[in-house]
């Protein structure tokens, strides 16, 4: 094998600077030994944290951990932020902005437009028909399967176990199942892995990570992590479509490199679900952590329910996310491209994060081998200087086509 180039080595060396150093979210550094730790996790006896605004009114509870710089997201698109975490688990926070939600169109949204279009001029005709073709190509793309696996699988409901853990296997893989069974009703190919990660601690993560890799190994495109939450059950319980069911909490890890793409797919899952079913979905928590969700821009973890609600009002609740989360994912006819645009673009946009850290960390790094940072930006200069000209002279590469 021939030796790296300078280019080969500087990535290298941006990838190492990446794993070692990912984006933080409020320019703190990232403290990797809470990376896959979920803090209080899902476990009811460890209590659970009251979010409060200026006012000191009630935001919000979650048994996650939160930590400063964490945001929430609620059912009425207000966007908190939080800036203190107190020892008797109040955490304040303060809102930030009204969050406006990106509009997901579909097939079934758009068809309307289209019988318009064609029933105007030869121009509108045309239109009409390349909207279809769109569609069509759209339709014929088969969609790679979704997987479905769940991180802490021992987690239960209270009313149906009699108890909030159950091992090896809890009451959650049910709701994972029925999860599965509906998307597999719409004609989506799913895999779902009832694997056991035990034991109920923060390492869990770790552990569910062989199991992502297995997963993506068999080909998904989407990744849904299945939980359940552990605070009062009536933050929850509500009546969604004429039926008593369970909301769902969205998490996304701010601690990974795909985070921008994360959140924006929480946002169309939320959009959708606004839309077709108000109240399904509870909010978007952002917080510490990773969850897994460094693989991919399609990865989110989804909480159905608390320890006090059933497990057939979370099996409810699943079966409506699963005519949500098709079009969330642009999985679902005439939803592709506009996901790739709204999910994708996020994506590049952490990616560029990720390089800026990355250039960040090789100018550090050379600063303190030439002993000032006069020294190492001229080294910095003359790397680009001659990759440049390697590449502008076709030499940069192992073979020159000569």
């Amino acid at each position: 094998m021939a030796k790296l180039s300078a280019l080969g080595r500087m990535a290298l060396w941006a990838w190492v600077a990446v794993l070692a150093w990912a984006p933080p979210a409020s320019g703190q550094r990232i403290d990797w030994e809470q990376m896959f730790d979920d803090g209080v996790g899902h476990r009811s006896a460890d209590g659970y944290y009251t979010w409060r605004d200026e006012a000191g009114d009630i935001i919000t509870y979650t048994a996650l951990a939160p930590a400063v710089g964490d945001t929430y997201i609620t059912a009425d698109n207000r966007l908190y932020e939080v800036v203190e975490v107190g020892e008797d688990r109040t955490v304040r926070a303060e809102f930030r902005e009204e969050v406006e939600l990106p509009r997901v169109a579909g097939e079934v949204a758009t068809a309307p437009a289209v019988r318009q279009l064609a029933g105007f001029s030869w121009l509108g005709r045309w239109l009409a028909a390349a909207v279809e073709l769109v569609q069509a190509r759209d339709r014929s793309a088969e969609p790679g399967p979704i997987g479905i696996y769940h991180s802490h699988n021992a987690e239960s409901y209270v009313p149906d176990s009699g108890d909030e853990f159950k091992e090896p296997h809890g009451d959650i893989l049910e709701v994972g199942r029925a999860l599965k069974e509906a998307l597999e009703e719409q004609g989506y190919r799913v895999i779902w892995s009832d694997r056991s990660h035990l034991p109920h601690d923060g390492g869990a993560y770790q552990r569910s990570r062989a199991t992502v890799r297995e997963l993506l190994e068999q080909g998904v495109v989407a990744l849904i992590d299945v939980h359940r939450d552990a605070i009062p059950a009536e933050q929850y319980r509500d009546v969604v479509a004429g039926e008593e069911l369970t909301k769902v909490r969205l998490v996304v890890g701010r601690q990974n490199p795909n985070r921008e793409a994360n959140l924006e797919l929480a946002k169309r899952i939320k959009a959708v679900a606004d839309e077709r079913y108000p109240g399904l979905v509870k909010g978007i928590f952002n917080a510490r952590g990773n969850y897994n969700q460094d693989v991919g821009p399609r990865t989110i973890l989804m909480e159905f329910g608390t320890h006090e609600t059933s497990l057939e009002e979370a099996v409810r609740a699943a079966k409506l996310m699963a005519e949500v989360y098709p079009a969330a994912a642009g999985l679902a006819p005439g939803t592709a491209q506009q996901a790739d645009r709204q999910i994708g673009g996020a994506g590049w946009r952490s990616a560029f994060w990720v390089l800026l850290v990355a250039l960040g960390a090789a100018f550090g790094y050379l600063w303190i081998n030439e002993g000032s940072p006069q020294a190492a930006w001229t080294r910095l200069k003359g790397f680009f200087r001659r990759e440049a000209g390697r590449l502008g002279t076709g030499s940069g590469g192992e073979d020159d086509g000569q």
